[in-house]
C-alpha cells in the first residue's frame, strides 16, 4: 500500500499542468476552431463544402470520467445548414508504475442533420453514428506526450429513405503539452459511400479524402526596447503566447452530371486557417551588474526575466561553476515542475503527534529553502543522486549531470540507439555509460556541442553563464522544434 501511495504522489508531481482539452477545442469532427468561429470540410455530396458557424462545447469532470456535449450550428456560403450534437465519455485509467494514462472515449448520444441544396441528410437513429478510440499519455517532468487512434462510421439517411451515405472514419493523433504551449495533431481519412434510388435504378459511388488538422498553442520571448530617453530601464522582455488551427485537406470524389451518373473524377486539395487571440505578458527586468561583456549575457538576461534564476543579487556570477542545487531549481522553474508539498497525511510521531517530513537526501534539509522543488525533482525522476542518499547540493555541475537532467526533462533518452554506439564526440570513450545516451540525444537535438576540438568533456564543470545558455536551449527547443516536428513536419509531409 505504501508504494502505490508513494507512486501516485510521484504521478501527481509529474504533471505541471492538468491534462485538458486545448483552448480552442475543436472535438473529433475533423474541424478548427478559435474562440469566435469553426469551420470544417463535408464531403457527403462528392463536393467539398465548408461549414462554419458556432461550436459550443459543455464539459464535466467526476474523478477519472470526463463527458463532453459538442454541439454544432453552422452554415455554408451557399445557405446550406449543418446542426449537431454529440456527446463523448472518456474513461482515464493512471498508470503511474509507467509515468502513463490510458484514456477510452467512446461516443454516447448523438443527432446530426445536413440540408443541401434541397437534400437533407440525418444520421440514422440506429447505430447511425458508431465513434470510439483511445489515446496513451506519457507523463515526463517538462513534457506531456501523447498519441492515439479513433475510428468511427457514421450512416445518414437522405430524404427520409431515398437514399443513404456511409462515411468510414479513421483517426491518427499525435501531440504534446508543456509549460510554454502544446500541439496536436490529426490525421483523419474518410471514405465516403453513397448508395441513391430503388427499384432497380440506384446509383452508387465511392470517394475518398484526406485531411490533416492541427491545433497549436506556442510561446516565444522578444527583447522591447523602451522609446522614451529618460526611463529607469532600456527595455524588457515580453512573452507572447499564439494560438491557432490549420487545416490540409485532399479528395478524391466523382464527378456526376445532373442525373447524378458519375461521369469522372473529381480531385482536388484546400486549406483553412483560424488564428486565435493572442496574449502578452511583460516580465520583470532585472537588475545585474556583471554580466556585461559577457558571451551568455542576453540568455542570463532572459532566464532572470522569466525568475528562473533569482533577481535577489545584483551579481549572477556568470564565470562561476553552478552548484548541483541551483541547477537543479532553475531546471525545474524552467519547465513548470511545481515544488513539493508535504502531503496532509504523513508519518507521525509517537511522542509528539508532529509531522515528520523525510528527506531523500541525508545532505539536504527539510528546511532547505530548495528542498521542495529539488525533493519534486527526485521524486520525478528528473534528477538523482550522486551517491546513495545523497545529493551534493554544494557541489559543482558536471556536463555529463546537466546532459542527463536536460533529457530526462524532455523525456527523450528512448531517441538514443540500443546496444553499443558513438556519440559522434573525439572522447566518447571519457563519457561515462550513465550519461551516453543522453549525451547522444542532446548532442542530436541540438542541446549540446562539442569544444573547438569535438570533444564533449563530460567531467568539466558547466558555468553558470553556460548553465543558462544550455537551459535556454532547452526552452527553445520546447518552443519551437516541437512544435514543427509535430505540426509542419506532418503537414509538409502529406504536401
Amino acid at each position: 500500500m505504501k508504494k502505490i501511495i508513494g507512486l501516485f504522489i510521484i504521478f501527481t508531481l509529474l504533471i505541471p499542468f492538468p491534462i485538458q482539452v486545448f483552448a480552442n477545442d475543436a472535438g473529433f469532427e475533423g474541424g478548427i476552431a478559435n474562440e469566435q468561429e469553426y469551420k470544417e470540410v463535408v464531403f457527403i455530396t462528392g463536393q467539398p463544402i465548408i461549414f462554419s458557424g458556432v461550436l459550443k462545447i459543455n464539459q464535466s469532470v467526476r474523478g477519472d470520467t470526463t463527458t463532453t456535449t459538442y454541439r454544432y450550428d453552422l452554415a455554408a456560403d451557399s445557405g446550406d445548414k449543418l446542426t449537431r450534437s454529440l456527446t463523448f465519455v472518456t474513461q482515464e485509467t493512471k498508470k503511474p508504475e509507467y509515468n502513463q494514462v490510458i484514456s477510452q472515449t467512446t461516443l454516447k448520444t448523438y443527432t446530426e442533420n445536413i440540408k443541401i441544396g434541397g437534400n437533407t441528410y440525418t444520421l440514422d437513429r440506429n447505430n447511425g453514428y458508431i465513434y470510439s478510440g483511445s489515446e496513451v499519455k506519457s507523463i515526463n517532468p517538462g513534457v506531456t506526450y501523447y498519441a492515439g487512434n479513433y475510428s468511427g462510421v457514421k450512416l445518414y439517411r437522405v430524404n427520409g429513405n431515398k437514399g443513404t451515405v456511409k462515411v468510414t472514419i479513421d483517426d491518427k493523433t499525435v501531440g504534446f503539452i508543456h509549460k510554454y504551449g502544446s500541439a496536436d495533431t490529426h490525421q483523419i481519412n474518410y471514405l465516403i459511400e453513397s448508395t441513391m434510388g430503388s427499384n432497380g435504378e440506384v446509383k452508387k459511388w465511392v470517394g475518398e479524402a484526406h485531411v490533416t488538422v492541427s491545433f497549436t498553442d506556442k510561446s516565444s520571448i522578444e527583447y522591447e526596447e523602451n522609446d522614451p530617453q529618460y526611463i529607469s530601464f532600456r527595455g524588457g522582455y515580453l512573452l507572447r503566447r499564439n494560438s491557432g488551427d490549420m487545416m490540409d485537406y485532399s479528395y478524391n470524389l466523382p464527378k456526376l452530371d445532373d442525373n447524378g451518373d458519375e461521369i469522372g473524377r473529381n480531385i482536388g486539395s484546400g486549406s483553412l486557417k483560424l488564428d486565435g487571440v493572442p496574449f502578452e505578458d511583460r516580465l520583470v527586468v532585472p537588475q545585474v551588474k556583471d554580466i556585461n561583456g559577457t558571451w551568455g549575457k542576453e540568455d542570463i538576461k532572459k532566464l532572470m526575466s522569466m525568475e528562473v534564476f533569482p533577481n535577489d543579487s545584483e551579481y549572477f556570477g556568470p564565470k562561476f561553476p553552478i552548484l548541483r542545487s541551483d541547477f537543479t531549481v532553475a531546471v525545474s522553474k524552467a519547465i513548470g515542475l511545481k515544488p513539493y508539498e508535504p502531503p496532509k497525511t504523513t508519518l507521525y510521531s509517537a511522542r509528539n503527534k508532529n509531522v515528520i517530513e523525510i528527506s531523500p537526501f541525508i545532505d539536504i534539509s527539510t528546511t532547505d529553502p530548495n528542498y521542495g522543488y529539488i525533493k519534486a525533482a527526485s521524486d520525478t525522476g528528473l534528477i538523482s543522486g550522486t551517491a546513495p542518499n545523497q545529493f551534493s547540493p554544494s557541489k559543482s555541475l558536471t556536463r555529463a549531470q546537466a546532459a542527463v537532467i536536460f533529457i530526462r526533462a524532455l523525456g527523450l533518452e528512448n531517441l538514443a540507439p540500443l546496444g553499443n554506439f558513438n556519440t559522434g564526440f573525439l572522447d566518447d570513450y571519457a563519457i561515462p555509460l550513465w550519461a551516453k545516451r543522453s549525451i547522444y540525444v542532446a548532442r542530436e537535438i541540438g542541446l549540446l556541442s562539442g569544444d573547438e576540438y569535438g570533444r564533449f568533456n563530460p567531467d568539466s564543470y558547466v558555468t553558470r553563464e553556460e548553465a543558462a545558455s544550455m537551459i535556454s536551449r532547452m526552452i527553445n527547443f520546447m518552443m519551437n522544434d516541437l512544435t514543427f516536428d509535430y505540426v509542419m513536419r506532418i503537414l509538409n509531409y502529406h504536401n
